[in-house]
């Protein structure tokens, strides 16, 4: 059997890269810098930062005063006062209000602790959508090993079916015994399409996340794996894990911005509006009479009355210049911005409460992961042994049904063990792999723990 299963991984393994040959070639360790190249998502975010990046160069223009240009040219025709108007009125006006520049402070405060956000989130979502491909490209790897196990388990079953019904015909074997044989065919048979299903499956979550149409996944390097000590570990990590786990650190970011809103609460409620407000007026006028024509420099003659108009004036310019300042203490509103003031600590101690619970959930979860990572490579290390025990165990009841010292029916038991250990092998493997990828995860680092 372990001629023909050599024999058939290789023919597996031909007729992939056949069919794979035109697709582009992934190794696990270009991961990151495919995801940094073609993750949609990175992209997105990179524009969000991009916008916050603006607000974030402009934020000392919020710290000017208000200065508003009004420029208003007019014409009136008073037909019953019998002259026209026209002219124009120019309005230069600075307004600074101190209690709003003292939010602006706190405003750009804001922005940068946003725009601090935005980066922190990028990192995240790049972190994680490394653990979902990585898992991925793991676990593709994994159903392609289970489809060349299963094709090489239904080529042994086929000629293992033939020669038992080889041996019914003759009179050796039962039809029973034949019977199992084409069950245990038809079995692996089901397995191997259903294996290749779900490799075809999983290869295209891959595929389509990335947006390449074929693609060849190379082998994740064998290595040994070790226990990690538990006690030495957790404290190596766990006094650090406000900064190395990236939904604690946003919920301490936002615990900051929760901090500087209610400070700007806090000034809307007791800090009193000044304001000073500087203005710059200039306006001409110019007077006709309804004939269109002047009749004196000084005076417009007005012919309904068959006489100089008294509202007759000189086109000189008017200009004025003032200003005014004061206070703005709001009353009624004050009940309102207290009630404001009152939610924003309540938010405050919201946050640091979820901040404490994420850490210390966080912490328990490492203890756990830790310890499904040891009991795994328990597992792993004794299905690896158990498939060289019954390698060699395959290897003597082959050799003893040869020389007929043993049955068709023990050589099948002997063979189905190992199959099921062979297979047990593969899922520990890959198993150990997704959850070192985890565990990096929750530390910051995906490939942390497959680097190293």
């Amino acid at each position: 059997m372990t001629h023909f299963r050599k024999f058939f991984s290789v023919l597996v393994l031909l007729f992939l890269s056949n069919i794979l040959l035109a697709g582009e070639v992934v190794y696990f360790t270009d991961l990151p810098k495919l995801v940094g190249e073609k993750s949609y998502e990175l992209k997105l975010k990179e524009l969000e930062i991009q916008r916050k990046k603006v607000d974030i160069d402009s934020k000392n223009l919020r710290y000017l005063p208000s200065v508003n240009l009004d420029h208003t040219p007019f014409f009136e025709s008073l037909r019953g006062d019998g002259y026209n108007r026209k002219g124009w009125n120019t309005t230069l006006n600075l307004n600074w209000n101190f209690g709003e520049q003292g939010n602006t402070i706190f405003t750009n405060l804001i922005l940068e602790l946003e725009y601090e956000r935005l980066l922190l989130e990028y990192r995240a979502l790049y972190q994680k959508e490394l653990f979902d491909q990585a898992f991925q490209y793991a676990e593709t790897l994994k159903l392609l090993a289970f489809y060349d196990y299963d094709f090489s388990n239904e080529s042994d079953a086929d000629k293992q079916f033939q020669t038992v019904q080889k041996l019914y015909k003759q009179g050796i074997e039962s039809y029973l015994v034949t019977q199992n044989s084409k069950v245990d065919y038809f079995f692996y048979k089901y397995n191997a399409i259903k294996s290749r299903l779900d490799q075809q499956k999983s290869q295209s979550i891959f595929r389509r996340k990335f947006l390449l149409k074929d693609v060849t996944l190379k082998q994740i390097p064998e290595r040994e794996y070790k226990i990690l000590p538990l006690e030495e570990t957790l404290k190596e990590y766990e006094k650090n894990l406000s900064e190395l786990n990236f939904d604690i650190v946003l919920t301490l970011n936002k615990v900051k911005i929760l901090e500087v809103q209610k400070q700007v609460r806090f000034n809307d409620l007791w800090v009193p509006n000044f304001f000073v407000n500087v203005y710059n007026q200039n306006a001409r006028e110019s007077y006709s009479g309804l004939s269109g024509t002047w009749t004196n420099s000084q005076q417009l003659y007005d012919y309904s009355r068959n006489d100089y108009s008294l509202y007759a004036r000189s086109s000189d310019s008017d200009f004025n210049v003032g200003g005014n300042f004061g206070f703005r203490f709001p009353l009624f509103n004050r009940w309102l911005d207290k009630n404001e003031f009152e939610k924003s600590k309540i938010e405050v101690k919201l946050a640091k409460s979820e901040s404490q619970f994420l850490r210390e959930n966080t912490g328990l979860f490492l203890y756990e992961l830790i310890q499904q990572h040891n009991n795994l490579v328990e597992l792993y290390e004794i299905s690896r042994e158990s498939k060289r025990i019954a390698e060699e165990n395959y290897q003597i009841m082959e050799k003893a049904y040869k020389t007929g010292s043993a049955s068709i029916i023990e050589l099948q038991t002997v063979d189905r063990r190992l199959r099921d250990v062979m297979r047990n092998e593969i899922q520990n493997r890959y198993d150990l792999i997704q959850l070192r990828l985890q565990i990096g995860l929750l530390l910051g680092d995906t490939m942390k723990f497959l680097n190293n």
